[in-house]
């Protein structure tokens, strides 16, 4: 039985056009709209709390996704400030600036529907909002809520909808984004593969579908770094996810000095 999580009593901020596309992440059927969260036929209701709408399935995480999520609850007050400074130190890499490289590359246009998931504490969103303007409509999903709430506090006033859920059973229908966003977290998945065949899913026929994670490219020659890297994050020794073909006109990109890949493509 789902368990019972307290809410704070508050009005729905979700806008009409999100209630068209969320679905029912176990059954994929439609939702219908509560003043604090959504319902589906059978009464099952998904909640919003602290003003996010949760969305996870399934409700009792298991494997790496248990894993991580508490990892990242924990970490999530500090891990922008530990990333910029560990990363810097031990990388030596400009987390910052590597971040500009990637968002440079995306095929995101002002005005369109962008999904990113696995925001973590928010720090592209600046650099994706910037690149939608004020125009485009922009949602941020996560599986950890720690993150979520970073997000909240980190840009209060850049209009992005926060959705808690897992990226490997995202609550919306097919073909609701012209893009898609994920970088970081997609390797320590429990199923990778599943989680980009959801990305494509949810993309229209020739939006824009881009993800990527650590992994050292072959260029990059630093054993002792390697090493440092690979302890502790075990990310940087998991395969990437195979690159479906319902995707075209596919690039991959080595990003962060060789320490870590950007896969760009549409979907057919």
């Amino acid at each position: 039985m789902r368990k019972r999580l307290k809410i704070e009593k508050e009005t729905m901020s979700y806008p009409a056009w999100f209630d068209e596309i969320v679905r029912c992440p176990e059954t994929m059927g439609t939702l219908r709209r509560l003043h604090d969260g959504y319902v589906r036929e059978d009464g099952l209701k998904y909640p919003i709390i602290n003003g996010i709408v949760s969305l996870v399935y399934p409700p009792s995480l298991k494997g790496r996704d248990a894993e991580f999520n508490r990892f990242y609850n924990m970490m999530a007050p500090f891990y922008d400030r530990s990333e910029q400074f560990f990363g810097k130190l031990i990388t030596g890499m400009d987390m910052i600036e590597g971040r500009k490289e990637i968002v440079s590359r995306l095929n995101i246009s002002p005005g369109q529907r962008l999904l990113e998931v696995s925001p973590g504490p928010g720090v592209f969103q600046e650099l994706l909002r910037a690149r939608l303007t004020d125009r485009g409509e922009f949602v941020s999903l996560d599986l950890s809520m720690g993150m979520l709430q970073q997000c909240q506090r980190r840009h209060p006033g850049l209009n992005i909808h926060l959705v808690h859920g897992n990226g490997q059973f995202l609550p919306f229908a097919d073909n609701s984004f012209d893009a898609l966003f994920h970088f970081g977290g997609v390797n320590l998945f429990n199923d990778p593969d599943k989680a980009i065949r959801e990305f494509i899913r949810v993309v229209k026929r020739d939006g824009v579908v881009s993800w990527g994670d650590e992994g050292f490219s072959k260029s990059y020659k630093s054993k002792i770094r390697k090493k440092i890297l690979s302890t502790i994050n075990p990310g940087f020794l998991k395969s990437a996810p195979g690159i479906p073909e319902t995707l075209h006109e596919v690039k991959v990109h080595e990003v962060y000095g060789g320490l870590g890949y950007l896969v760009i493509a549409k979907k057919n």
